[in-house]
């Protein structure tokens, strides 16, 4: 049996990726943050606007 080293599946974070209180970009209150790529609080992602938002696309390019 092979030993996996756990920092394999751990991600590395950036070195000025902090959690910190931000600014939710929705509806702009304070919130604690786990990182740099978290800026939408967790009671407007709770939202059914949030939820039943249409996504922006599948990646793919547009057809000409």
């Amino acid at each position: 049996m092979t030993k996996i080293h756990s920092e394999i599946f751990t991600p590395k974070r950036a070195a000025g990726d902090i959690a910190t209180k931000r600014t939710c970009l929705r509806c702009k209150t304070i919130f604690q943050s786990e990182g740099f790529g978290e800026r939408i609080c967790s009671r407007c992602k709770g939202s059914v606007v949030w939820k039943s938002a249409v996504p922006a696309g599948d990646g793919r390019p547009r057809k000409r």
